[in-house]
C-alpha cells in the first residue's frame, strides 16, 4: 500500500535534514510530497540539479544557481509532453515550470548567451507574480484583493503565507476567498487547519458527510461559495485532492447535506438532491472572482523590492488598481508585529524583472513606467529630420548601440521613445546582441503594439493582437523607418 502525501513528506524532511540524499528525496518526492518552501535555504541540496525536479513536481519556487539546473531546466522545456503526463497525476501544472523560477543574476546571465528562440520566449512569456511591500502600502484601501492576488499567486510558499497572515493582522482584515479556498491549497492538512481560520473569514455554511475526516477537510478549506455548489465541483475537487489528501470526493458527491449555520433551526436546509433544481445547475453559476483572469491588470509593473537570496534588486513596478470589494463584517483583533522581516519578500515576477536588470533606460530618453498610449500626431519629425535623413547618422545608429543613447534631443512623449527605442532594437540585431535582451526589450511592444522580433527582423504585425486600437499609426511609423535612405536600416523593419 502506497504512503500517503503527508506520510511521504515526513520522509522527505527527514531525509533533508538528515543525509539530504539528492536520489533519494527526488524518490519521495515522485510519490507525493508537500513541499511548504523553495530548497535554495537548504545548503546540502540547493546547488543540485534534482532541485529542478522536485521543485516542478511539487509545485514550488526555485533558483537556478549552477548550470547543471539550467541545462536540467532545459530538459524539462525539450520534454515537455513527457514531463507532464509523468507527473501530471501530482501536479496538474507541472508543465507551467517557468512560473516557479526565481529570477537572480546567474539565470540571466545564462539567457544572455542563449541560442534557443524557442527556449526564450517562454522564459519571456511567462506570467507575472507580484510581492511588495510598497504595492500593498499604496493600496491599503484594497487590502483584501492585494492580498488575495499574492496568495493566489504565491502562496504556496510558507514563508509567504506568514506574510500575509501578518498583514491580515496588522490591517485586522480577512480575506473572503482565494479562487473559492479558504487558504491556498498547497499544504498539509494540519497547515490547513491552522491558517484557514487566520486568514479568512467564517463560513455560514457547513457541509455535512459520513466521512468526518472529509467533512472537517471541506469545512475547513472551503468557502461557502464551493460548499453551496459542491454537487457540481466534487468532480474536480476528486481529481485536485483526492490523491493528495486520500478523500473520495465522488462518494461525498453522492451523500451529503449542506446546512445554514445561521438558519439551523428552519426548514430551509437543504441537501444534494436540491442540486437537481435550476437554480444550482452549472449554467446559473458563475463566479469572477474564482479565476486568475481577475486577477491579471495590464498596468501593472514592479515597485522597489529587494531581497537578501537573490542578486536582483530594486524592481519598478506602476501603481496597479483593483476594483474594492466589499468584505462581510468580520473583526480580528488587532494585533501588530513589530519584529517583520524582510528576509522571504522575493519576487518572480521574470519580464519586469528582466527588463528593469537589461534596459538602459535609455539614458532617461525612455522610462517603462510611461504609458504605452501613443498618440496620433505626436511624431517628432525634428529627430526623423535630423537624424533618419541623413545617411552617415542612420550608419552611427546602426553600427553603435550607444550613439542614440548619447543623442542630446528633448523627448516630450511615448511616440518619440518608441522611434528612437526601435532604432535602438536595430542596431543590437546588426551588431548581434543577445537575442534574449532583443526580445525582452521587446515584450511590451509586443503585448500593447503587436510589434514583435522575428528572423532577426522588427516585425509589425497588423493581425487582432495588442491592445492599441490606431493600427495605422504603428504602420506610419514603421514606414518611415523602412523608407530612410540606408537600405541596410530598412531591412531591419517589415510589416
Amino acid at each position: 500500500m502506497s504512503k500517503s502525501f503527508e506520510e511521504n513528506t515526513k520522509d522527505f524532511y527527514d531525509e533533508l535534514n538528515g543525509e539530504c540524499d539528492p536520489k533519494r528525496l527526488l524518490y519521495i518526492a515522485e510519490q507525493g510530497i508537500f513541499l511548504k518552501e523553495p530548497l535554495f535555504k537548504y545548503d546540502k541540496i540547493k546547488d543540485h540539479e534534482y532541485v529542478v525536479d522536485i521543485s516542478v513536481i511539487s509545485d514550488q519556487f526555485f533558483l537556478i544557481n549552477n548550470n547543471k539546473q539550467y541545462n536540467r531546466l532545459k530538459y524539462f522545456f525539450k520534454e515537455d509532453r513527457y514531463i507532464y503526463d509523468k507527473y501530471r497525476h501530482l501536479t496538474p501544472s507541472c508543465n507551467d515550470y517557468f512560473s516557479l523560477v526565481i529570477v537572480n543574476k546567474y539565470f540571466i546571465e545564462k539567457l544572455l548567451y542563449e541560442k534557443d528562440e524557442n527556449f526564450l520566449n517562454e522564459v519571456i512569456s511567462t506570467r507575472e507574480n507580484y510581492l511588495l511591500e510598497d504595492f500593498i502600502k499604496i493600496n491599503e484601501n484594497n487590502i483584501e484583493d492585494i492580498l488575495r492576488k499574492i496568495l493566489i499567486e504565491s502562496g504556496k510558499d510558507i514563508n509567504i503565507l506568514n506574510y500575509c497572515l501578518d498583514k491580515v493582522k496588522r490591517y485586522n482584515s480577512k480575506i473572503k476567498s482565494i479562487e473559492g479556498y479558504r487558504v491556498p491549497m498547497h499544504y498539509c492538512f494540519e497547515t490547513l487547519k491552522y491558517y484557514s481560520d487566520e486568514l479568512c473569514i467564517k463560513n455560514h455554511l457547513y457541509l455535512k458527510c459520513e466521512d468526518k475526516y472529509a467533512e472537517e477537510f471541506i469545512n475547513v478549506c472551503f468557502t461557502d461559495e464551493f460548499i453551496r455548489n459542491f454537487y457540481h465541483f466534487n468532480i474536480e475537487f476528486h481529481e485536485k485532492f483526492s490523491k493528495k489528501y486520500n478523500i473520495d470526493f465522488k462518494e461525498i458527491g453522492e451523500k451529503f447535506e449542506v446546512i445554514d449555520i445561521n438558519k439551523i433551526n428552519t426548514n430551509e436546509n437543504y441537501t444534494n438532491e436540491n442540486y437537481t433544481n435550476e437554480n444550482y445547475t452549472n449554467e446559473n453559476y458563475t463566479n469572477e472572482n474564482y479565476t486568475n483572469e481577475n486577477y491579471t491588470n495590464e498596468n501593472e509593473t514592479n515597485e522597489n523590492y529587494t531581497n537578501e537570496n537573490e542578486t536582483n534588486e530594486n524592481y519598478t513596478n506602476e501603481n496597479e488598481t483593483n476594483e474594492n470589494e466589499t468584505n462581510e463584517n468580520e473583526t480580528n483583533e488587532n494585533e501588530t508585529n513589530e519584529n517583520e522581516t524582510n528576509e522571504n519578500e522575493y519576487i518572480n515576477d521574470i519580464q519586469g524583472q528582466l527588463i528593469k536588470i537589461i534596459d538602459p533606460q535609455y539614458k532617461g530618453k525612455l522610462s517603462y513606467i510611461e504609458s504605452y498610449e501613443l498618440n496620433p500626431g505626436d511624431i517628432n519629425f525634428d529627430f526623423i529630420n535630423k537624424y533618419l535623413r541623413n545617411y552617415k547618422k542612420i550608419d552611427r545608429i546602426l553600427k553603435d548601440p550607444n550613439y542614440i543613447l548619447n543623442i542630446d534631443i528633448v523627448i516630450n512623449n511615448y511616440t518619440d521613445c518608441l522611434i528612437i527605442k526601435l532604432c535602438y532594437l536595430a542596431s543590437l540585431i546588426h551588431n548581434k546582441y543577445s537575442k534574449f535582451i532583443i526580445q525582452v526589450l521587446i515584450f511590451y511592444d509586443e503585448y500593447w503594439h503587436s510589434i514583435s522580433y522575428r528572423d532577426d527582423k522588427i516585425v509589425f504585425g497588423n493581425y487582432s493582437g495588442g491592445r492599441y486600437k490606431y493600427k495605422f499609426y504603428i504602420r506610419k511609423i514603421f514606414k518611415i523607418l523602412m523608407n530612410t535612405p540606408h537600405k541596410l536600416f530598412n531591412s531591419y523593419f517589415y510589416c
